[in-house]
């Protein structure tokens, strides 16, 4: 009886030895099968991660490249800009230096007169006003508020009672306007000997002002002074 007893103790420890075991096992196996899924979850998230930063780097080199070109086009639209005023600019410069707008500044104003027969005699002596002016640095010349420009005709007709000016026709009194520093206008036409002198003693009346302001009209671009039309540029 003894013996039975104690074979049945010994086999119930036994049973819950290898109960124990089982279950050690069992959690052995859990825990390396989640410490696996884990390691692999990780390892996901990381390449995931890897990807991302590639991309994102991607992007940021493509931003820097699109931020480059759009400087550049900026840079490109200044240079228009910039181009367009120095046309702008030049064209006006050059329509002032050929007398293609009105004018203003301080100058003088002189008015020649005289009797037919002066005229006649020393008929030269207008023209020597006008380049006299030019001398003395005028910058813009009109007679009658016709613009004098580098094609202006300057022309005695019949007795010299009637003068040609810019193709049209003009009888004494003259009004001739200077733009120009007034005071070396003025010391240039009254210098001792000078122009003055020499008209006066011809028989010609004429009065000198200095002006603060005078306005000079543009030359009239109708065809009849300024002919260019046989003119060709010269190609570099």
């Amino acid at each position: 009886m003894k013996k039975i007893a104690r074979n049945t103790s010994i086999t119930i420890v036994c049973l819950i030895l290898g109960t124990m075991l089982s279950w050690q096992y069992k959690s052995i196996s859990s825990s390396n099968a989640s410490n696996i899924a884990q390691n692999e979850r990780l390892e996901d998230l990381r390449s995931q991660l890897i990807e991302e930063k590639k991309i994102n780097e991607g992007l940021k080199n493509r931003n820097e490249e699109l931020q480059a070109q759009l400087s550049e086009y900026k840079n490109s639209i200044d240079d228009i800009e910039e181009l367009e005023q120095a046309i702008i600019k030049e064209k006006e410069r050059a329509e002032l230096i050929a007398g293609l707008v009105d004018v203003k500044g301080a100058g003088v104003v002189v008015t020649i007169d005289a009797d037919v027969s002066v005229w006649a005699r020393r008929p030269g002596g207008f023209i020597d006003l006008i380049n006299e002016l030019k001398a003395a640095e005028a910058q813009a010349i009109s007679i009658q508020d016709e613009r004098v420009v580098a094609m202006t005709e300057i022309k005695g007709l019949e007795d010299f009672s009637k003068w040609m000016i810019n193709g049209r026709s003009f009888s004494p009194p003259f009004t001739i306007k200077a733009i120009g520093d007034p005071e070396k206008l003025d010391n240039s036409l009254h210098m001792i000997a000078g122009i003055l002198d020499v008209l006066r003693r011809s028989g010609y009346r004429i009065n000198v002002e200095k002006k603060d302001e005078i306005i000079i009209p543009a030359v009239r671009d109708d065809g009849s002074v300024l002919k260019y039309d046989l003119l060709k540029p010269v190609e570099e």
